[in-house]
């Protein structure tokens, strides 16, 4: 028998808080700049690196939490039959949360203990473990640590769970409908994605699965877990390339980067590493087998064909970010499945259309020898057979079927997301008035998905008066601007307010009509109108956050010699010299690092020394923790307390630390090559030599900072990261 039912997940965890009030304005190129290395397929060479560099509107940073754990509760959503327990947690993007095998009893997927964020989503905050649905963009998804609709629905005596959202960067819906047959020990998965608007579109998605790196009970037989998938052809990325995202090709069991190690087994690696299976088959599959036999399976029908491993790997920083983002001592590796080559591709939507497909979940039991055998293909191929056994391609296309014959029927509602599906309904109906907020399915809402009143929050309130009643409500400074929408649609509606007020209100006196207009021309690229409206935002209302966009604008037009950073400075000036109640902390945070950058290092000394007095321990973290660093880097060789200041900061944990970032092991870097040089050394020497030891590993950092995903290179690089 198969339930269905309403649980509470207790955790230990960092709550995320609330968002970060500021606009973070996507890079005026869209694509990252990519390269193809040795063996990179050609037919992989269309879609490289399209779609990928930074956006964030009309999203909201989610940085506001901290590394201290208290007692927490999530609603959740429990899937059980005689075989597997399944638990989602819609408050969190509808993560399966964990997925519990009966019969061997042990968790199929990476259960992690704690529930603990870290900067490495689109948003920022992201936390690791169970299956995480990717839609959007490159990146973990905008909804990960952010509620999502759940429901219920019933047809023909089958029960499915449904998770569901609006994705608002790229205008789509989607959802993922989970069933668990009464005789099964696999849990079936429909995925549909609509795009509701009259034109083709970019597509991103990435089911992500994190599953234990160890397990079994033969240790040493084997080098630990081993990743086997339909095609042993891959795209890896090269490590050290910095910002210029290098990716080759291969076949596995060898990769360039790991000579004469069999990479299909994570823990050969010794730095972060990920590469992406090139499946071409109608029964693409991904596996992780343990030293006992005991096998995590995933299977799906096309276009979801490729797929991907990432690890760790067993470097200092590598195992610190494993136990940063849960418990010491805790291992995992994340097996993902995706519509492209890799993430660095995208795919595409057509105008007006649907994608979608089925996949599955389960454990397997295979032959120990025969899965970890020294011919990979033979391997492979002993796996596939037993997981489609587990998972029969037949019953994957039944699973698809099924999920498209209840793609009209609405689900009874668990759990609410948000409430801009229920703005599209509103906005699509062409109605004024409170009714427009009920009623049937409408406009470009697709049917089946049900975004209700209720939904309509705090963030999306006000947008939806500016559709009810033509214009924004008025909204006091110290606020702060509110949630953002910056697509053609809401441009419109905010013209339409601004210019068709009625007599007697006089648009002097809205700063926020022409605050958001100005977000959304400058997003666009139009950098001359966003400023002409952000000045006449501090017109009507004298306020830090349009100034602090000017500076903003200011800094993406810097050049050498064209005084636009010190513009930018005179505008965070103004921004930060105004108290409207207690300044945010984001103004700090960007204003003081830029003082730095500009060689104000004294100016940026005192800001940072008024701005956290009396609490220097908890307002240090993110961009001030790097900035206070900075300072008293700055500051060594005249101040006497330099060195101590400096390994006093190098041991607080950097709660908001960015994958790929290391500032702050670069600074400590310079300061160990400015002792050598201080004690006589020749500066080249001096940083050789430091070099030179880090890379052997004579030298370490600071545990509580050293998070580098790659130390196998001794010249000075730029950071890489993992998608």
């Amino acid at each position: 028998m198969t339930a269905v039912y309403k649980n509470t997940l207790h955790v230990r965890g960092s709550p995320v808080g609330g968002g970060n009030p500021q606009p973070f304005f996507r890079d005026p190129v869209p694509e990252l700049p990519v390269a193809c290395g040795d063996g990179f397929p050609d037919q992989a060479r269309a879609s490289f690196g399209r779609e990928t560099a930074f956006r964030l509107l009309p999203y909201t940073k989610q940085d506001r939490y901290d590394r201290a754990l208290r007692d927490m509760e999530f609603p959740s959503v429990v899937m059980e039959n005689d075989f597997l327990r399944a638990e989602f947690v819609p408050a969190l993007g509808g993560r399966l949360w964990s997925l519990f095998d009966k019969g061997e009893g042990r968790d199929i997927l990476y259960r992690n203990p704690v529930f603990r964020p870290a900067n490495l989503a689109i948003r920022d905050a992201w936390f690791s473990g169970g299956v995480e649905w990717n839609i959007g963009r490159l990146g973990h998804s905008a909804h990960t640590c952010s509620p999502v609709f759940a429901g219920v629905l019933d047809r023909g005596g089958e029960t499915a769970l449904r998770l569901w959202e609006f994705e608002r960067q790229t205008r789509l819906f989607w959802r993922v409908e989970c069933v668990l047959p009464e005789d099964s020990a696999a849990l079936y998965v429909y995925v549909r994605i609509e795009n509701p608007d009259p034109e083709k579109k970019p597509l991103y998605w990435w089911t992500n699965a994190a599953v234990p790196q160890t397990g079994g009970i033969s240790p040493g037989k084997f080098p630990g877990a081993r990743v086997l998938s339909a095609a042993d052809e891959v795209i890896y990325i090269v490590p050290s390339t910095g910002r210029i995202k290098t990716m080759g090709g291969a076949r596995l069991p060898e990769l360039p980067v790991l000579p004469g190690s069999d990479a299909s087994y994570p823990a050969v690696s010794d730095y972060s590493n990920e590469y992406f299976f090139q499946n071409k088959t109608p029964y693409p599959w991904e596996s992780v087998v343990y030293e006992d036999g005991y096998a995590f399976g995933e299977a799906s029908t096309a276009p979801l064909l490729y797929r991907k491993m990432f690890c760790w790997g067993t470097g200092r920083g590598g195992r610190r970010w494993q136990d940063f983002l849960s418990l010491p001592g805790e291992q995992y590796l994340e097996v993902q499945a995706g519509l492209a080559p890799t993430q660095l591709h995208t795919a595409d939507i057509d105008a007006a259309s649907a994608v979608d497909w089925a996949q599955a979940f389960t454990a397997l039991r295979v032959e120990p020898g025969k899965a970890h055998g020294e011919n990979y293909r033979a391997a492979a191929g002993h796996v596939e057979n037993a997981l489609a056994r587990a998972i029969p391609p037949a019953s994957l296309e039944q699973a698809l079927e099924a999920g498209r014959r209840r793609a009209g029927i609405g689900a009874e509602i668990l759990a609410l997301g948000s409430g801009w599906g229920a703005l599209e309904r509103l906005r699509a109906s062409g109605k004024a008035g409170p009714p427009c907020l009920g009623g049937a399915f409408s406009g470009g809402v697709p049917p089946g998905l049900s975004f209700p009143d209720e939904s309509v929050g705090d963030d999306e309130r006000p947008w939806a008066c500016l559709i009810r009643d033509g214009r924004l409500p008025s909204r006091q400074i110290e606020a702060g601007p509110g949630s953002f929408a910056v697509d053609a649609a809401w441009e419109a509606l905010l013209l339409r307010g601004r210019e068709g007020r009625a007599p007697g209100q006089a648009r002097g006196h809205d700063w926020l009509t022409p605050y958001h207009l100005g977000l959304i021309a400058f997003e666009r690229g139009e950098t001359g109108k966003a400023e002409a409206f952000w000045q006449e935002s501090v017109e009507a209302g004298e306020n830090a956050w349009a100034y602090r966009n000017l500076a903003a604008a200011a800094l993406r037009q810097a050049a050498p010699g064209n005084k636009k950073a010190d513009e930018a400075l005179a505008w965070y000036k103004k921004a930060f010299g105004r108290r409207e109640g207690r300044l945010d902390p984001s103004f700090a945070e960007e204003y003081i690092p830029l003082l730095i950058e500009q060689g104000r290092v004294e100016e940026a000394a005192s800001e940072l020394a008024a701005y956290t007095a009396g609490r220097e321990d908890t307002a240090l973290q993110g961009p001030l923790l790097d900035a206070a660093a900075r300072i008293a880097f700055a500051r060594g060789t005249e101040s006497p307390d330099g060195d101590a200041l400096l390994d006093r900061l190098f041991s607080l944990e950097p709660a908001r630390i960015r994958e790929g970032n290391t500032a702050l092991v670069d600074l400590w870097t310079a300061r160990e090559i400015r002792r050598f040089a201080a004690g006589g050394m020749d500066a080249a020497a001096a940083e050789a030599r430091v070099r030179e030891a880090l890379a052997s590993g004579e030298m370490e950092p600071p545990r509580e900072i050293d998070f580098r995903m790659y130390t196998g290179a001794p010249a000075a690089r730029q950071p890489d990261a993992e998608y």
